[in-house]
């Protein structure tokens, strides 16, 4: 229970260090309003100011998330100090909601929670650090952020679910899952960064109701069917794709693209011989029966 409430009251205190209006507010409850709005105008950064807060923001978390990957320590631990202190009195006002400044203080709690742990592991380092990475560059880059590059991956591990499901694999259909499951916990907080709370919810929940599938003793074929009926729809919403967009995926199982892009032109070229075959073939009859008819009419008169 006190590891819980310090995690709570860490998350509450980078929350308020998000959202100078927030903290404002708390520190001066009774205060009147229009001094709190005179003292905000004065904490609150100018555009320029906060263009290279958010800048440098964004340099500390790719250096910590560079010696969070090398297992580097004494480097974490002093980056997340440095990131921390640089969020002090910095509004992401416009930038994004509530609940994306939610998610992005839990991935900095988190984060620094991982470092200030005894035992260093690897997986877990790399999890985390991916994480606050890619909702620091989903915060500051509206267009084209990293973690949108996830989508393919995402729609492949849907690929994967949908054959199992066809073929009937329980076993498959849940390394499927696992896979997306994996993925999506690395993007959830950069997602809801950018997407309305409405969408992710939807999305979570479709998530809550695969796992539970996937945990049944017993493979319900219709349950299944139903639930990935939804999958393309809410994968495409979450990464801003068009209903309508073809995603393409590429042959897996062969290393080498090369190989099927001569076997494809291979096929071409025999195609085309065959049909210059047969128009071949088609000519020598219609001539063969012209030269028949012409030695018929010479016998007539």
């Amino acid at each position: 229970m006190k590891i819980i409430g310090q995690k709570w009251t860490l998350l509450f205190l980078l929350v308020l260090i998000f959202m100078p209006e927030a903290r404002t507010v708390a520190a001066n409850p009774e205060k009147d309003s229009v001094i709190a709005d005179e003292h905000n105008v004065d904490a609150t950064l100018n555009v320029q100011q906060r263009s290279e807060r958010l800048k440098q923001f964004e340099q500390i978390a790719e250096r910590l998330y560079q010696d969070m990957q090398q297992g580097n320590t004494q480097g974490a631990s002093n980056n997340m100090n440095e990131l921390i202190n640089v969020l002090e009195g910095l509004s992401f006002k416009g930038l994004t909601s509530v609940e994306g400044i939610h998610a992005l203080a839990e991935t900095i709690m988190d984060a620094k929670e991982t470092i200030a742990s005894v035992e260093l592991e690897p997986e877990d380092w790399a999890i985390k650090s991916a994480r606050l990475r890619l909702a620091v560059n989903s915060l500051i880059h509206k267009e084209k952020a990293l973690w949108l590059q996830y989508y393919k991956l995402m729609a492949n591990d849907l690929q994967v679910m949908n054959k199992a499901r066809a073929e009937g694999s329980p076993s498959e259909f849940k390394k499927g899952f696992q896979s997306m499951q994996s993925h999506y916990e690395v993007i959830r907080p950069a997602a809801a960064i950018r997407r309305e709370p409405s969408n992710m919810n939807q999305f979570d929940s479709w998530m809550s109701y695969l796992a539970g599938l996937t945990r049944n003793s017993t493979w319900d074929e219709n349950a299944v069917k139903g639930a990935m009926v939804h999958g393309d729809r809410l994968i495409k919403e979450l990464f801003g794709r068009k209903s309508d967009e073809p995603v393409f995926l590429p042959i897996s199982g062969y290393n080498s693209p090369w190989y099927w892009t001569l076997l494809i032109g291979a096929w071409i070229v025999i195609a085309l011989i065959y049909t210059g075959y047969r128009k071949y073939r088609a000519y020598q009859n219609v001539s063969s029966l012209a030269d028949k008819g012409d030695r018929e009419n010479s016998y007539r008169y």
